[in-house]
């Protein structure tokens, strides 16, 4: 699968789905990379960095796939 849903990174990412979702509203992330689908949004593997790193600037911690959720 190439593409993960909110609720997949959230887990990878130790982080908050609701944190996630914010950034598309507030035009952080990019929902044209990042499509909804049958009423989710995936996003490409390859634009999990991405989402890391905008989490971190905006003050929401990470653990980037380590065990043991960050928040």
């Amino acid at each position: 699968m190439d593409h993960l849903t909110v609720g997949e990174v959230a887990r990878e990412l130790g982080a908050y789905p609701k944190d996630i979702t914010n950034l598309f509203y507030i035009r952080e992330l990019d929902d044209r990379k990042c499509p909804i689908v049958g009423g989710r949004r995936m996003i490409p593997k390859d634009y999990i960095p991405v989402v890391s790193m905008v989490l971190r600037r905006r003050g929401c911690k990470v653990n980037d796939g380590q065990t043991g959720g960050a928040r």
